[in-house]
């Protein structure tokens, strides 16, 4: 009985005398802190009342029975903070870090390099080689679980991932993907992100993960400026130059970015292709050009303290150029050889404005974002070649192929930030219209007048409309449990016009997809994650257009108008120990999935056409540890091992005469950095990346080594940065392929030039104290495929 009166006099004294606290906490760069300690105490004797744990927004909410206490707030690797609340709504809480080496996931006692979030981890590209003297693409080289090839970017054991900078999409891929990445100065980058399984606030394109690279900004009143320039020589020299400044006083905030690159780049291939009529061993040397000029302008106001209104200009211009020449030996008993030679001129340019506007309702998080984006594409191109063969049959021809394409895209965004007692909100909705037109003409010029062919050009419109609804909720589930979970609709509708074929293709279709989180911290040292999400992967605006675009004179590719989206589920479990071992299990299934087909053709002209369909289904899995330590104060070190292994079959009614593989793969990642005086102002880095042979779908890869070192030098109060790097010291990041199609053995090796020496100096004035920038921008799905070879 005595019991029972204990608890109705605490329930109702609960209900007459209680409080309900609420709070947000966050760091000094302004991010919120997540699974931080909140533990009430009585402020007569100290004893403990009640805890609780923040969100992944770093938002709490305590409840007491007593009103005469104060709350502890905690968390490891920051000095604890004892607050005295006078009312309910406390506000923001900023916690101070601590001086000595942290015991989660740091390398370095001065910064973290690597933190693992709930759904992301964070990669501190500052005081790095990567970081100085570099571009966006060299970051992305020296992050953990991302890796960099050519025009591709992937996360490890997923497929390729969308771009993002500053929480925006950014509206270009594959070669137009790298030279933007290229325009970004790595000394411009905070941070980057690597989201493996994107909530529902993001848009469901893409069928793996997000990137999203968060930039610098100038603390206020205050200005900076950066001077860079680097040098690179592999077979041929490249030069890049750039200058940033920062200005940030009173309401006003600016940004002004120019970025340029001059020189050559080299890539050599070789085909080996067995034809039931003979063997042919192909070469083929290219010379390309890259003279490239892009900036950034960004103009941000603060209306009041609560609300901002802003806008950004990011422009490029890009003329590029191809010289390629090669003989192809054909093994037919004649000694039959023939002379191929090439040359194209490219250009590309890229226009893209944000407007948006910031609302803070509260200072708990509350916040409105709207936002409107426009983007603009041109590619122009025209590719000359010619083929002449000698010994026998001996013959001439030569052609001009020519492109354009130009892509407009228009999206609207609208999103809501809504923290509450009970679980915190985020929902909004979007619009996107993407339209664009590209033609391809075909000329033969063997007799030196150009024929026009109609059988080999085309003129294409496509456009598509996706309009999305989304919601998202996160709760805290006692002090060790923190869920999330979204959902997220999209409609789309497209339709693809070819005036030369005379067909149009219309398509709609709606689609659901789902996201879910699950955390549990049962300790300081253990921390687990379980997440889902469901992703669309649409084909991008060439592999769409039925035009044939030669690649060099004995092959082409060729777009289908009648390729789907594809669809993808991912589930991941991850474990973190100490903040030093991260351990990651994931499996994905692939449904409707769409690849090129390569094809051999033997006949009057042998030939290699490469062309796409939605041909498969595949299983993903695999395994991942990540293990951070640091044997020294002045060693850091970061290795990664990945098995994975994808498991394909063909879809029914589906047959490329083609045998599919598959067996386990093993992928090594190892990063040291050595800080080589007490000032720290010497550093080097090695980079070192394994993969063993590979088999998927049908083909075959070799094994790959790369191996990169690098010297860091800071000097007059590291005011000026100077970097030395040697990439692929070793000369095996390139892989060969090999592959049977319709009966014809194929091997394929492209060296993309990769060995070379960088040399880098970066000079800063002004006020160098830079934080990260923080806001919400929309256009942050922005759906665009742009993609020319």
């Amino acid at each position: 009985m005595k019991t029972i009166t204990t608890l109705l006099i605490a329930f109702v004294c609960s209900i007459s005398f209680g409080q309900n606290f609420t709070g947000k906490i966050i760091d000094k760069q302004n991010l919120p802190i997540s699974f931080a300690n909140i533990v009430a105490k009585d402020k007569a004797d100290n004893s403990l009342i009640k805890g609780t744990i923040s969100d992944e927004n770093g938002v709490f909410s305590i409840n007491t029975i007593k009103e005469d206490i104060y709350l502890e707030i905690s968390f490891v690797g920051f000095t604890t903070k004892k607050i005295y609340p006078i009312q309910p709504a406390i506000g923001t809480i900023v916690l101070e870090e601590e001086g000595q080496q942290l015991q989660e996931v740091v390398i370095t006692a001065r910064k973290k390099l690597i933190q693992q979030k709930v759904d992301r981890l964070v990669f501190n590209v500052e005081n790095t080689v990567a970081g100085t003297g570099g571009t966006a693409l060299d970051a992305l080289k020296a992050t953990p679980s991302v890796n960099v090839d050519t025009d591709n970017l992937a996360i490890v054991g997923k497929g390729n991932v969308r771009v993002m900078v500053n929480d925006r999409i950014i509206q270009l891929s594959g070669n137009e993907l790298t030279a933007y990445l290229n325009s970004i100065a790595s000394d411009d980058i905070k941070d980057i992100e690597v989201i493996t399984t994107p909530p529902s606030k993001y848009d469901a394109e893409g069928n793996s993960g997000l990137i999203n690279i968060v930039l610098k900004k100038s603390k206020e009143n205050s200005w900076n400026n950066q001077l860079r320039t680097s040098y690179t020589q592999a077979t041929y020299s490249l030069f890049n130059f750039g200058n940033t400044f920062n200005y940030n006083k009173n309401k006003v905030s600016l940004i002004a970015s120019l970025n340029g690159t001059k020189g050559h780049t080299a890539q050599f291939n070789q085909f080996d292709i067995i034809y039931p009529s003979a063997s042919t061993v192909s070469n083929l040397d290219m010379k390309n050009k890259e003279n490239m000029i892009s900036g950034r302008l960004g103009l941000d106001y603060n209306l009041t303290n609560n609300a901002t209104v802003g806008i950004l200009y990011t422009g490029l211009s890009e003329d590029k150029g191809i010289n390629d020449g090669g003989r192809t030996l054909t093994n037919d008993g004649n000694g039959t050889y023939t002379i191929n030679e090439g040359n194209a001129e490219t250009t590309n340019k890229n226009h893209s404005i944000n407007a948006h506007y910031i609302q803070k309702l509260d200072t708990l998080g509350r916040k409105l974002s709207i936002d409107v984006d426009y983007f603009n594409f041109n590619n122009s191109s025209n590719r000359g070649f010619s083929s002449e063969q000698f010994v026998t049959n001996q013959s001439y021809f030569e052609a001009k192929n020519s492109t354009n394409q130009n892509i407009k895209n228009y999206s609207g965004r609208i999103d809501m930030e809504h923290p509450g007692k009970w679980a915190n909100f985020s929902y909004g909705a979007k619009t996107t219209i993407t339209k664009t037109d590209s033609d391809v003409a075909f000329y033969n010029t063997t007799t030196g007048t150009p024929i026009f062919d109609p059988t080999q050009s085309n003129e294409f419109m496509y456009s598509e409309n996706i309009n999305a609804v989304y919601a998202d909720m996160s709760k805290p589930l006692g002090e060790k449990w923190q869920t999330k979970i979204g959902l997220r609709f999209e409609n789309t509708r497209t339709k693809g016009v070819s005036e030369t074929n005379n067909q149009t293709d219309i398509n709609s279709y709606n689609k659901l997809f789902p996201s879910v989180f699950l955390g549990y911290t049962p300790s300081r040292k253990n921390m687990f994650n379980l997440s889902y999400s469901r992703r669309i992967q649409r084909p991008s605006f060439e592999r769409l257009n039925p035009f044939r675009f030669y690649i060099n004179p004995i092959s082409y590719q060729e777009g289908n108008p009648f390729l789907k989206p594809q669809i993808s589920e991912n589930l991941e479990l991850k474990h973190i120990y100490k903040g030093k071992l991260i351990s990651k299990a994931f499996v994905s299934y692939v449904d409707n999935g769409y690849f090129n087909i390569i094809k051999a053709e033997d006949g009057a002209q042998q030939r290699i056409v490469v062309t796409f369909d939605n041909f498969y289904t595949a299983y993903n899995y695999g395994l991942t540890e990540t293990f951070i330590y640091n044997p020294t104060k002045w060693w850091n070190t970061t290795t990664q091992a990945t098995v994975s292994k994808m498991d394909t079959q063909y879809k029914d009614g589906f047959n490329l005469d083609a045998e599919l593989v598959s067996r386990w793969n093993f992928q090594l990642y190892n990063r040291n950095t050595f800080h080589l005086n007490e000032a720290k102002t010497i550093q080097a880095e090695t980079t070192l990346i394994y993969a063993s042979p590979q088999k998927l779908m049908y083909f075959s890869i070799s094994e790959m080594v790369s191996l990169d070192l690098g010297l860091k030098f800071s000097l007059l109060d590291k005011k000026l940065n100077c970097t030395v790097a040697v990439n692929d010291i070793l000369k095996r990041k390139a892989t060969s392929v090999n592959t049977k199609t319709n009966g014809i053995d194929q091997t394929y090796y492209n060296y993309f030039d990769t060995r070379g020496v960088k040399i880098g100096l970066n000079y800063s004035f002004g006020n160098k104290k830079i934080k990260v920038k923080q806001r919400n921008s929309g256009n942050e799905e922005e759906q665009n495929r742009a993609k020319t070879n």
